[in-house]
């Protein structure tokens, strides 16, 4: 697993890197002021770019821990 994410309370994603290849992808998508709270598993995302976010990931060929909502 390269991407880890959790399910936080209203509406918002965690995203935690667990592989070098994690923290790689998320530094080349995000400024460098933002990675302290990225490596550390403190961001979060909102449930509207969360599914883009992982699109992109995978695309790129990291394996990513996330399952998918349909709304109901």
């Amino acid at each position: 697993m390269d991407l880890i994410t959790s399910r936080l309370d209203q509406g918002l994603v965690q995203v935690s890197p667990s592989s070098v290849h994690g923290v790689f992808w998320l530094q080349t998508h995000f400024p460098s002021q933002e990675w302290d709270a990225l490596l550390s598993g403190q961001a979060a995302f909102g449930m509207d770019c969360i599914d883009d976010l992982i699109t992109d990931a995978r695309q790129a060929g990291l394996n990513v821990e996330w399952e998918a909502s349909v709304p109901s």
